[in-house]
């Protein structure tokens, strides 16, 4: 989001009604506002973004224009300080007749940026508080003109930062891979407010990992799954974002655009500490003694010649902190729902990024994605793939306090001192487990999130389940000099295997969050009662004397819309083949193939080989072991080895379908392809 105060372009609305753009605080004495109606009637409720020692900016938006007015002051029942706020983005209504009249009376309206994807008709209005105290707790009001729309009451307060450098604790809340406006994500949150409620120590910083607005970052997603869900802690707690898979849908790290970037107010100045980055896709800042890193792990160059590669290496240089925590989205070490070892965007952030931040002497990186919660023992120099834990593991012990006590680092930062890497994906979507990072000493399957607490030369971890039951807990004391030895026979858990369940195997199961590229119901070419000459697998192949028909294929089967009813008797294999477009292919961490089928399958793409099941050998018209199979629900098949085959652009899934024989009763062929990006 850009910023209105200076260097954002702000157009200022005059008029009654209408926000007037403010640069800085007005220092106007407001001590008895006239009485009125108290009304919460926004769009999206108030939210605090970008604290600062010294500043803090407040964001909501309405349906319609207001007279917007933040008062604040450091008493609930005096707020005696007054700052006007601008319109920064607008969606306008469609009506005709209505934007005939705004062009002629507010064309400023339309020099606005446009909030993406949103209902038409919002207005989001920013307003800077400046000249604030550090470290001071302040009270605020969202006002119509005079009007007050926001309750009198504590909750709508926040708290400077502290002055850089200050020794101050600060309590962090982590989640990720939340925001799925499921009862889990809500109990989640229930938790962590109810654990910090119980030892009276409130939150100082939000951080979410990303994906906060499943399934595809829209608007309306992150209103219902993200800011509805969170109000009660955003009103006064800023959330300093990274950027998810899922909001990368509709959000470009490239450019800066999409509902991302209207949600958040990010540094981009070096504004509240740390080196200016000129994008709000990657950034850092200060609190205390601690120095934070936000990095874009989805849809910017991850290389070390990359800008923000080039941009942290900067950053590390120049802080003087005495912690550093980095986070961002995709885990450089993972086996829960996704594969580290596999997949292309966390193999980069593990090859590229972790060197340059573990010779800047980073003490924890932070990552969702993958749902599942892990937790590392002491390491650096985990680079190889696949990943091993010898000679990389610096203390294998649990580093619990109550048990084994803390893991120890030397005082400030020393370069490959050591890191604890935790997967915190585990906010509220379905979680899933694929085996064992070596170096994992903690590997949880259940809902939660993460606390950390920095207090003085002490950092503290605490992994609170959905019951607000604390299920790890870990330690780091940096304290004089500290000498370790990379160990080359470390403690490893036990390889996991998945359970097997009673009966048939389900098979794999398909990502919680896909996304359908090619529908079910969709129109496919295809040529029954022959067999292809050439290479129809490919996607060059003519089908022009192929047939057009809508999934399902078969007979006596009631839900067939395509129906085969000269194929008993006649003939036991039909193709396909559907063409679908992919924007990025190296993002994909999973491609598959849902189907419901009877009797067996070969699928293909783009002419090779990716799954089959139930024909034992050979293809086509040379197919043998034909098994027979009911088509009784949907499996998913995983499209194997889909990262050397997949390209940017069209692609082809091409399937021949088989019969285990001339008589059978009964046929189907049911596909749709599903991605995970």
């Amino acid at each position: 989001m850009r910023l209105i105060a200076g260097w954002a372009i702000v157009w200022m609305l005059a008029g009654a009604g209408w926000g007037l753009a403010s640069e800085q605080s007005s220092s106007k004495s407001l001590s008895s506002p006239a009485p009125a109606e108290q009304t919460n009637h926004f769009a999206r409720a108030p939210y605090v973004q970008l604290a600062t020692p010294n500043s803090i900016v407040v964001v909501w938006r309405t349906e319609g224009p207001m007279d917007p007015v933040v008062r604040y002051g450091r008493s609930v029942d005096h707020l005696d300080q007054v700052s006007t706020a601008a319109v920064t983005r607008v969606s306008l209504t469609t009506n005709k007749t209505e934007l005939a009249r705004l062009t002629k009376v507010h064309p400023e309206l339309f020099r606005l940026p446009k909030l993406h994807s949103a209902p038409f008709d919002l207005y989001q209005y920013e307003v800077r508080l400046t000249g604030l105290s550090p470290d001071t707790r302040y009270y605020y009001g969202v006002f119509d003109g005079r009007r007050r729309l926001t309750e009198a009451e504590g909750s709508y307060h926040f708290v400077t930062h502290p002055v850089v450098g200050t020794d101050r604790p600060a309590r962090i809340w982590v989640v990720g891979d939340s925001g799925t406006r499921r009862e889990i994500q809500y109990n989640v949150h229930s938790a962590m407010t109810n654990f910090v409620a119980q030892d009276g120590r409130p939150l100082d910083l939000y951080l979410h990992v990303g994906d906060m607005a499943y399934n595809r970052g829209r608007d309306v997603e992150f209103q219902t799954r993200f800011f509805d869900a969170y109000e009660p802690t955003l009103r006064h707690t800023v959330c300093w974002a990274a950027m998810g898979n899922h909001e990368g849908f509709t959000s470009k790290g490239t450019n800066g655009v999409g509902p991302y970037y209207d949600a958040y107010v990010l540094p981009t100045r070096g504004e509240a500490g740390g080196l200016a980055s000129g994008t709000e896709a990657y950034y850092s800042f200060d609190y205390g003694r601690v120095h934070f890193i936000c990095l874009d792990s989805h849809d910017l160059d991850r290389k070390p010649t990359g800008l923000m590669a080039r941009w942290l290496k900067m950053d590390l240089e120049r802080t003087k902190q005495d912690w550093i925590i980095a986070y961002w989205h995709h885990p450089p070490y993972t086996k829960g729902s996704h594969d580290s070892d596999r997949e292309k965007q966390l193999v980069e952030m593990r090859t590229h990024i972790m060197p340059i931040l573990e010779s800047g002497g980073v003490d924890l990186v932070l990552t969702g994605h993958s749902h599942i919660y892990e937790r590392s023992m002491l390491i650096d120099g985990a680079y190889a793939t696949p990943t091993v834990a010898e000679g990389v593991v610096l203390d294998d012990r649990e580093g619990d306090p109550a048990k084994d006590g803390p893991y120890r680092k030397s005082a400030g930062l020393t370069p490959n001192h050591g890191d604890i890497q935790i997967v915190a994906g585990h906010g509220g979507t379905t979680l899933r487990r694929k085996g064992t990072i070596p170096f994992m000493r903690k590997t949880i399957v259940e809902w939660g999130s993460v606390i950390i607490d920095v207090d003085g030369e002490t950092m503290h971890g605490t992994m609170i389940n959905q019951f607000a039951e604390e299920r790890d807990s870990f330690a780091i004391v940096k304290r004089g000099e500290v000498r370790h030895q990379r160990l080359y026979n470390p403690w490893q858990p036990q390889n996991w295997k998945p359970p097997k369940a009673p009966g048939e195997d389900p098979g794999p199961e398909p990502p919680e969050d896909f996304v359908t590229v090619i529908p079910k119901f969709s129109d496919w070419t295809y040529l029954a009662g022959e067999d292809p000459e050439g290479k129809w697998t490919e996607l060059k192949y003519d089908t022009s004397d192929w047939k057009l028909g809508a999934a399902p294929f078969g007979y006596e089967y009631k839900e067939s819309r395509t129906v085969l009813d000269d194929m008993r008797g006649n003939y036991t294999r039909i193709y396909l083949r559907h063409e679908f477009e992919i924007e990025h292919a190296d993002h994909l961490a999973e491609i598959g193939l849902m189907i419901n089928f009877d009797d067996a399958f070969i699928a293909y793409l783009n002419g090779h080989e990716v799954a089959r099941k139930g024909v034992g050998k050979g293809a086509g018209r040379k197919a043998e072991e034909i098994k027979s199979h009911d088509a009784l629900r949907y499996q998913y098949f995983p499209l194997k080895e889909f990262e050397k085959y997949l390209k940017d652009g069209i692609n082809v899934l091409a399937i021949e379908g088989h019969n285990a024989g001339l008589d059978s009763h009964d046929f189907l062929m049911d596909p749709f392809l599903v991605i995970e990006d």
